[in-house]
């Protein structure tokens, strides 16, 4: 067997390790938590990680050290065309900080808002979508400046996975986004 083959036989034992223990096991670890952003302040000078509000969530939020494969799910009762319009106009504004793309069509009775993945580090970016981070083109759902005045209310589901399945979270963002038809975002 030359080295090419070995490899690959290698890297699908591996992969293969890794989804049999997340189908036999599940998740190292899953976490819901609710944010209210009718009342959520200006975090974009303060650290919200240390602020009085969001400091034991974040803590708990700090100790994922894993790739996470998350959901937002949409925990009022708002129309979602108002939400759409809502990210549109924010999208269109001077001031506008990167989002993801917008799909044409959307599912009216879906009550999910995003899906999403991360490598590790789901603590920052959760900072990134409500709206906190510096860099104005580091893409996030950028909550903080469009869903405050739509009383918008979300349910964060989070599920972590052992650091073997880093390359294969990607799988299930896909397969969980075609299942729940988020607002926002093309997967």
């Amino acid at each position: 067997m030359d080295l090419t083959n070995k490899i690959l036989s290698k890297t699908s034992n591996e992969l293969i390790s890794a989804l049999e223990r997340v189908k036999n096991e599940g998740v190292k670890n899953q976490f819901s938590f609710d944010i209210d952003l009718s009342t959520i302040q200006d975090f974009n000078f303060i650290d919200i990680r240390e602020s009085h509000e969001y400091k034991a969530l974040f803590n708990r939020l700090m100790s994922m050290n894993g790739p996470v494969l998350y959901w937002l799910e949409i925990d009022c009762n708002i129309e979602n065309s108002t939400i759409r319009a809502a990210i549109e106009n924010y999208s269109k504004s001077d001031n506008s900080k990167a989002i993801p793309a917008l799909k044409k069509r959307f599912d009216e009775n879906s009550k999910c808002l995003y899906v999403g993945k991360v490598k590790k580090s789901f603590w920052g970016r959760l900072i990134q979508h409500l709206g906190f981070y510096k860099v104005n083109a580091t893409q996030g759902l950028q909550l903080f400046y469009w869903a405050k005045d739509l009383n918008l209310k979300l349910k964060i589901h989070t599920y972590e996975f052992e650091q073997d399945m880093e390359d294969l979270v990607s799988i299930f963002e896909i397969k969980l986004a075609k299942e729940l038809r988020p607002l926002i975002g093309k997967h």
